[in-house]
């Protein structure tokens, strides 16, 4: 797509930072802080859906691990214990996390989120640049990029938001490092292509080095040159990444993580009828009360497999990228910009997902396609190219008049068809009546008349940006104030169509315990039970409004108060459902196959309490167990399982072959007491119990979540349970002799001791991570050396 570059300066030759520069960055940052005012002047805090349910309790976690002297390796609070570092999301070895040991949690998150539309506008325009796109063009196509609707919406959700980010400055990196290879220009590409993967995002990772690729083949120079130094930046960045991408590996290889079919895979598509938002925005979304598409709509309306929110609640690009991008494609010559458009039209077909069957056959064809899963993840990647696109088009203009004028033409003739697409909807029902009407039979009027007012406003509105670009093309080049009002017509309907989308709330919902969590954690500290998990059983609730609170906010409200996962864990309090994609295979398969029979186990598992609704409690026959505290303001009753089992104990063993097998014997009264546990022995069963009465001890001398020792005391041989999850990374001795770790009880771990009195350790270390810091440090070391031998075989390039 793009022409040649201009020379470049000789290798390692430093170059001052000229002037503009400054001013682009200092832009980017102005830009920021006007787009996100509500949030750079306030102390609120983002807080929306994943930034309290996951990266709040995530981030804080690993904070106060490392300023305890410690690395999480383990993560005790969802589904019975997983690893930290193959969480992925919890981004471990990300700079960013370095924000949470300055400041509070909720700021440094803030911090983080309010860095990335700089990133990405930055990235995007050096990208650029590198293309010989004018200042303008570049910096149009940045903003673009920063402020589109998908990444002001991924504000709720951390990790692919800074992974978006990163990835246009990725591919600025490679780009440098394809035309002249240095081992300097190689360690900051490959430390572009690690970030994204560092990010927790391994979706964007992958599709980093098949971008890297892309621009390989693409490229003006020697092709084989070109692919093999792609293939070696692959090499390197997955070298800087090894300990996360190790990390994720082994839990992969041990339960796949991610989506457990192609129906899970494909729960949040793209919906076809929501690509108008690429011109006309949210118009199904209410901005001032939800500030999101509301439930009610997205159900009878949208295909989300059975979600009731969206991934994102805007897939906004604009009209002038639009215009700018079709420009682009008029008058680049074909054989340019052909590869890319084959690439982001597949990108556009793989996001559509359970629309087409694209992304199944995909599925079906590469097994390591399977973890990836929400294809509505994949409009960033689309955002992008079409941001890109919009750059090179706004050079195409700019280089000749004749050109502006038709592109001019273009959208002008684009604004007379998004305002009879307008029109047709105010005066005939045209939109209303194909999408709602067909797919909602019974929408309400007044709902309705609601959609259909947003649909025909947003194609004005769109019909209006169009005209503005088809006035002030002509005459663009050279012309600084055009360049202006194109870009603020573009950053204009960006504020006014996505700003109210992002949510903000107050950081006490991160510091101040709810009422149900103050009553476990009372009872914690009377019992000395350490890990105390709880589950919440909430379906349906009526969600309370609060005078001077927002919708947004009552609904964190009611998340905290529900105990959903993973708020407990702001608590140290452990949530017994598994949220997070590195659960244990067992956990997962037991929640997913068999949830009524996990809900009953839960207390064989040391689940204390769980968290039902006044009303859904009250029509429970057997009650599950006696209400052990109340929170009337959200009526939600917590609720003692009195049988339920401590974290550790000792049982007699019964050796089965297999979980099936297990689970067969855990309904019966001795299981459940524990008083036995079906234990998988494999090759060597272990010592038959007699039938007289077990006594047993159990003290815990140690335990943090990486390293806990036992003192044991038992009448006869039997087994210790962990009621923590069974995964790999465990190992154990008895009395400093190593032994097996055995799965108990389908999804928990067991060791066995003889009879007497004995010291049982059990240490965890993530899978992967001491290798990948060990392939990290070669790579970082190699790069060093060759860049140090570099400079002394040509010192004048220093």
């Amino acid at each position: 797509m793009p022409p040649p570059a201009s020379p470049e300066p000789a290798a390692g030759v430093r170059v001052p930072i000229p002037r503009p520069a400054w001013a682009v960055v200092g832009g980017a940052l102005a830009l920021t802080c006007l787009f996100f005012y509500r949030a750079v002047f306030s102390a609120q805090v983002f807080i929306a859906r994943d930034m309290l349910l996951v990266y709040a309790p995530l981030r804080r976690y690993w904070a106060q691990r490392v300023l305890g002297g410690d690395f999480p390796g383990w993560y005790a609070f969802d589904g019975l214990g997983q690893s930290f570092a193959g969480i992925m999301l919890s981004a471990p070895f990300h700079p960013s996390q370095l924000l949470g040991l300055l400041f509070s949690t909720g700021v440094a998150m803030k911090l983080t989120v309010l860095a990335c539309p700089p990133l990405a506008l930055l990235g995007t325009y050096a990208l650029l640049r590198l293309y010989d796109v004018p200042r303008g063009g570049a910096f149009f196509g940045g903003l673009a990029f920063a402020f589109s609707g998908h990444l002001v919406s991924l504000t709720n959700n951390l990790a692919y938001l800074l992974a978006a980010a990163s990835l246009p400055a990725a591919l600025w990196a490679a780009e440098r490092f394809l035309r002249v290879a240095t081992p300097a220009r190689a360690a900051v590409a490959a430390f572009g292509v690690a970030s994204v993967l560092l990010a927790g995002d391994t979706w964007s990772y992958a599709f980093a080095n098949a971008f890297v690729l892309l621009l390989a083949v693409t490229g003006r120079g020697a092709l084989r040159t070109r692919v093999l130094r792609a293939l070696g930046l692959v090499a390197m960045g997955a070298g800087l990444a090894a300990p996360q991408l190790f990390a994720g590996m082994a839990v992969f290889a041990h339960g796949a993580p991610g989506a457990s079919s192609l129906e899970d895979a494909q729960r949040w598509s793209l919906d076809p009828w929501r690509l108008p938002e690429l011109v006309l925005g949210p118009y199904l979304a209410n901005p001032a009360v939800e500030r999101a598409v509301p439930e009610e709509v997205v159900k009878p309306l949208l295909s989300t497999g059975g979600f009731s929110t969206l991934w994102t609640d805007s897939a906004l690009v604009g009209v002038p990228v639009l215009v700018l991008a079709v420009a682009g494609l008029m008058f680049i010559p074909w054989r340019r910009w052909a590869p890319f458009a084959a690439v982001w039209g597949l990108v556009l077909l793989l996001a559509l997902g359970a629309a087409l069957p694209v992304y199944g056959w995909l599925h079906d064809v590469l097994p390591l396609w399977r973890p990836f899963r929400y294809p509505e993840k994949l409009v960033a990647h689309l955002t992008l190219g079409l941001s890109l696109l919009a750059g090179f088009g706004w050079k195409a203009l700019v280089s000749s008049e004749p050109r502006a004028r038709r592109a001019a033409w273009v959208a002008g003739g684009l604004s007379v068809g998004l305002l009879a697409v307008a029109l047709a909807e105010r005066w005939g029902a045209v939109w209303s009546s194909a999408f709602v009407v067909a797919r909602w039979p019974q929408v309400p009027a007044e709902t309705l008349e609601t959609l259909s007012h947003a649909f025909s406003d947003a194609g004005f509105i769109a019909a209006g940006l169009a005209l503005g670009c088809a006035l002030v093309l002509p005459g663009l080049a050279g012309s600084w104030p055009r360049a202006g009002v194109l870009m603020a017509l573009q950053l204009g309907a960006a504020f006014t169509l996505n700003e109210p989308l992002y949510i903000l709330g107050s950081e006490e919902l991160l510091d101040s315990p709810p009422t149900l969590v103050e009553a476990v954690r009372e009872h914690a500290a009377r019992t000395g039970d350490s890990a105390p998990r709880v589950s919440s059983r909430l379906q349906r609730f009526q969600l309370p409004q609060f005078e001077g609170f927002e919708f947004q906010d009552s609904v964190a409200l009611m998340s905290r108060a529900s105990l959903m996962p993973d708020t407990p864990a702001l608590w140290n309090i452990g949530a017994a459902g598994a949220y997070l994609p590195a659960v244990s295979s067992r956990v997962k398969g037991l929640q997913l196959d068999a949830p009524a029979r996990f809900t009953q186990l839960e207390p064989l598992y040391g689940v204390r309490f769980s968290v039902y609704t006044s009303a859904s409690y009250a029509g429970l026959e057997p009650k599950p167990g006696r209400v052990f505290a109340r929170d009337e303001v959200f009526e939600l009753v917590l609720v003692e399982h009195a049988d339920a089992l401590p974290r550790l104990f000792v049982a007699r063993p019964r050796c089965v072959s297999d979980e099936k097998a297990a689970l067969g014997l855990l309904g019966t009264e001795a299981f459940r007491q524990g008083t036995w546990a079906a234990v998988e022995c494999g090759v060597e069963p272990l010592p038959a119990s007699s039938e007289a009465p077990l006594t047993g001890r159990v003290l815990i001398e140690r335990d943090t979540p990486e390293h806990l020792v036992v003192s044991v005391e038992s009448s006869e041989d039997a087994v210790l349970i962990v009621n923590d999850a069974f995964q790999a990374g465990w190992t154990a001795s008895v009395d400093g002799v190593p032994t097996r770790v055995l799965p108990a009880n389908v999804a928990v771990r067991a060791v066995a001791v003889p009879s007497g009195r004995h010291q049982v350790v059990l240490r965890y270390r993530a899978p992967g991570v001491l290798p990948g810091l060990l392939l990290w440090g070669v790579t970082l070391v190699g790069l060093a050396l060759a860049e140090g031998w570099r400079r002394r075989r040509s010192p004048a390039l220093r």
